[in-house]
């Protein structure tokens, strides 16, 4: 844990209104309650309706803890958390929190109604504009995802072009015969016919 990090952090979480103060005493010994009370404040200032677990009274109640924010940040914010890191909930869970708290505090920032503020230090923006602006930064992470996917998808289309070419070009060089054509019409006709007259029967 650098000093730079533990700053940015509980700059970024008293900036985002986060109740308690936190110091780098906090760090220096494991405190998983404080790390898992933070996890679950951010996560909820980022969707109120997650529900994850949030038991930790026995270790395997703190690995699935930990394993469901981890997945639900991937899936949902497309931040990758490294899970021994936050389970040791020492010093090196800062840099793992720091990426929900800046994820939000990038959005917080982002909000107009906060720039031309005099007093920027004692503003405490409110959850509905916290949250907005997280719906904003999840449809443009969706968006790029999805922008990602289809690009690979016709990269992989684009790579099948030359063999369709020539697949293309021995069709159109291919000599047309009508006489085929036509009994292949003739025939599907009959068929259609045959099908036609057997339903008629039956019913």
């Amino acid at each position: 844990m650098s000093y730079r990090d533990l700053r940015n952090f509980t700059e970024m979480m008293r900036s985002l209104g986060y109740p308690r103060l936190i110091s780098m005493e906090n760090f220096r010994q494991p405190n998983f309650s404080l790390v898992s009370e933070v996890l679950i404040w951010l996560v909820d200032r980022y969707d109120p309706l997650a529900g994850l677990p949030i038991d930790t009274d026995t270790e395997q109640d703190r690995i699935i803890f930990i394993k469901s924010i981890a997945q639900f940040m991937t899936s949902k914010a497309h931040i990758k958390l490294n899970v021994k890191r936050l389970y040791t909930a020492d010093g090196y869970a800062i840099k793992e929190l720091l990426k929900i708290s800046s994820m939000l505090y990038t959005a917080m920032s982002t909000n107009p109604d906060n720039k031309g503020s005099s007093n920027t230090d004692d503003a405490t923006p409110s959850s509905m504009e916290i949250n907005k602006k997280v719906e904003d930064l999840k449809m443009c992470r969706q968006l790029t995802s999805e922008i990602t996917s289809h690009g690979a998808k016709l990269y992989d289309l684009l790579g099948k072009e030359q063999e369709l070419r020539g697949l293309r070009s021995v069709a159109v060089m291919h000599p047309l015969d009508v006489d085929k054509m036509d009994a292949g019409i003739h025939r599907s006709i009959s068929g259609v016919n045959v099908s036609n007259n057997h339903y008629t029967i039956q019913y």
